[in-house]
Order: structure tokens, then C-alpha cells, then sequence
């Protein structure tokens, strides 16, 4: 069956995964360090379980879908090192991403059958839960492994493995979760009003 213009066929989405592994290993290749490595790793196991799902339940995401998602680990991984260098990275981030998420979590929400206000009420209310998991994610892995995930840390030039705390993990998840909301609520804003503004042009149009 021909898929329409705007979508991407399996086939492609795979391409496209091989042709970022490929990039990423390349540059493993040339950054070689236990560092990159995971970041590598993770960015690879990610995309491939995010085409994994797409295809295993046939969501057929579409191209701003996966370009999305190629943004989001790519800020979230490959950019990490950012965190300790640009203290404001981390806020940043968790403005723009919910932003991202909304998107990919509404085209799934929108194969329902409800009304347009819950679909968008539902889609607001699973990216802060998402928000939620996450950071109880880092609460967990920083409690096991002290992977200063929480709070804000900034390399000390005196000492390229010593880290300043800029702002203390409990402070740094609440403001971590207000900027989600906060961006969150903007796409789901935004979107209400440029849908209510298609469905008045199509009203006046059949007069």
C-alpha cells in the first residue's frame, strides 16, 4: 500500500536511523572515550527503540516526527557535556523538549475518538506525567550511581573532573518541572488557537 506524500515509509525510517548510527560511530571513531561512548550508545538504543515502536504498532510517525526525536537525544546525549559548561542548557532543554514531545504524544492521542479540547487536555496532562517519570528517573539514578543528573553542577577550571553545585537538586527538578509545564502548556495553547482559528476560516468559507 502507497503511503501518502507527507509520511515515510518503513523502509526510509530506516535509512535514516542507519545513516545517524553510521554518523555517530564515525564520531566515535574520532572522540574515543568512555564518555562519548555511552552518550553514543544511548543515542543509537534510543532512536532504535523509538523506530522499533513506531513500526511494531504502526504509529507512522511522520518526517517532523523523527526529526524531532533525532533532537531530543541528540540534546539530551550527545550535547550533555553543555550541562557543565552552560549552566542555563539544562532549563533551556527542558523548555523546548516537552514542546517536541507534545507533538509526537498528540499525533497518537489523535487517533481517538474524542473531542478536540480532550485530546489536547490528554496530551498536556501525559507529557507532565512523562516530565514526572523522568525526573524521578534521575532522582533514582543519581541515588544509586551519582551521576549529578539533579541540581546544576559547573566544571571547575582548576580541575577538569571537579564540579561546582550552582543550584541544589531539589530547587533544580522544580524549576526542571515548571519550565516543562510551562512549555508544554505553550504548544497545547498555541495549537488550540490556530485549530480554532482553521475551523472559523473553514465556517466562513461555506457561506
Amino acid at each position: 500500500m502507497k503511503t501518502l506524500d507527507f509520511h515515510l515509509d518503513y523502509k526510509k525510517k530506516r535509512l535514516i536511523l542507519a545513516i545517524l548510527s553510521i554518523f555517530i560511530l564515525v564520531s566515535f571513531y574520532f572522540f574515543k572515550s568512555a564518555s562519548f561512548t555511552l552518550r553514543a550508545v544511548s543515542t543509537i538504543a534510543v532512536m532504535t527503540f523509538f523506530y522499533a515502536t513506531d513500526h511494531f504498532y504502526n504509529i507512522k510517525f511522520r518526517k517532523r516526527h523523527y526529526f524531532f526525536m533525532i533532537m531530543i537525544v541528540i540534546m539530551s546525549f550527545l550535547a550533555s557535556p553543555l550541562y557543565y559548561i552552560y549552566p542555563n542548557y539544562d532549563k533551556l532543554q527542558h523548555f523546548i523538549q516537552p514542546m517536541f514531545t507534545c507533538s509526537l504524544v498528540f499525533y497518537m492521542i489523535n487517533k481517538l475518538h474524542l473531542e478536540l479540547k480532550w485530546k489536547i487536555a490528554f496530551t498536556f496532562l501525559s507529557v507532565v506525567a512523562i516530565l514526572g517519570i523522568f525526573e524521578i528517573g534521575e532522582f533514582g539514578l543519581d541515588s544509586l550511581f551519582d551521576l549529578k543528573l539533579q541540581g546544576v553542577y559547573v566544571r571547575d577550571m582548576g580541575g577538569f573532573e571537579k564540579f561546582n553545585l550552582m543550584m541544589d537538586p531539589l530547587k533544580d527538578t522544580m524549576i526542571d518541572m515548571a519550565f516543562g509545564i510551562f512549555g508544554s502548556g505553550i504548544w497545547c495553547s498555541t495549537f488550540a488557537i490556530s485549530m480554532k482559528k482553521k475551523l472559523n476560516i473553514n465556517i466562513l468559507k461555506e457561506f
